[in-house]
């Protein structure tokens, strides 16, 4: 299976976010002396970082889908 330019940024932007998200919890919790996160923190931080890239993820499917309406409507 071969990936298309714009889920390879979807992917690259995934995995940036997750280490902008990953280097605030270390900062948040250097300051407390928390080693361990709580379960509460872990989940707010899977949250934090699933939800938008969800979304953008899903505007972009549905940016494609208009796009090809449109194209099939034109041919």
């Amino acid at each position: 299976m071969r990936i298309n330019g714009w889920q390879r940024l979807w992917l690259l932007a995934s995995i940036l976010w997750a280490v902008v998200i990953l280097a605030l919890a270390g900062v948040l919790q250097s300051g407390g002396g928390q080693t361990v996160p709580s379960v509460t923190t872990a989940l707010f931080l899977t949250r934090l970082w699933i939800v938008p890239l969800a979304a953008v993820y899903g505007f972009g499917l549905g940016l494609a889908w208009v796009r090809r309406g449109f194209q099939d409507e034109l041919q």
